[in-house]
């Protein structure tokens, strides 16, 4: 008897290892569950392959079955739905296409598309120009020729003044 309850564990051990249980939503609700290797890339359910990403695995009791249920054994486990060949997420069960590999693929796209839009020269709608952008360099000169007249005028009278304090001077010193 302690060789068969031995026996019994020791299969229940080997049975499950190195495999990942798969579990299949249809979309009638129904539940399909197969095991397939650790190194296999995908599963087949319906006909269709769903793949098989690594960082989406979970570890579970499995007790189904006599020995199972006398012996559980934890697997490794994988959901999926019928809309997606992805797994399910198992921090949010949301079925996503994001790997690790693919974040960091997506990161690297949005930076450079970030750094070109950056660094592309802004335009207004449809490459018009508003009418400040439009005659700003216009404004500008202008503001130029009006503030040198100003000053230039300024200068005149000051050089004006300044004449007629050197003429007071000089008829007083004389």
């Amino acid at each position: 008897m302690a060789v068969g309850v031995l026996f019994m564990a020791w299969y229940a051990n080997s049975s499950k290892r190195n495999v990942i249980l798969c579990r299949y939503r249809r979309v009638n609700k129904t539940m399909v569950v197969k095991f397939v290797k650790m190194q296999s890339r995908y599963v087949i359910f319906d006909g269709g392959k769903f793949d098989i990403i690594p960082g989406r695995i979970i570890f579970q009791w499995y007790n189904n079955g006599f020995v199972h249920m006398l012996f559980p054994q934890w697997v490794a486990t994988l959901d999926y739905s019928w809309n997606s060949r992805f797994p399910h997420n198992p921090n949010n069960m949301e079925i996503t296409a994001e790997t690790p590999q693919t974040r960091k693929a997506l990161n690297k796209e949005e930076w450079v598309e970030s750094y070109y839009k950056g660094a592309k020269p802004s335009s207004a709608k449809n490459g018009k120009l508003g009418f400040l952008q439009q005659w700003l360099p216009w404004i500008a000169i202008l503001l130029v020729i009006v503030v040198a007249f100003y000053f230039n005028s300024k200068m005149q009278g000051f050089g004006a003044t300044l004449d007629q304090v050197i003429d007071k001077i000089n008829t007083i010193t004389k």
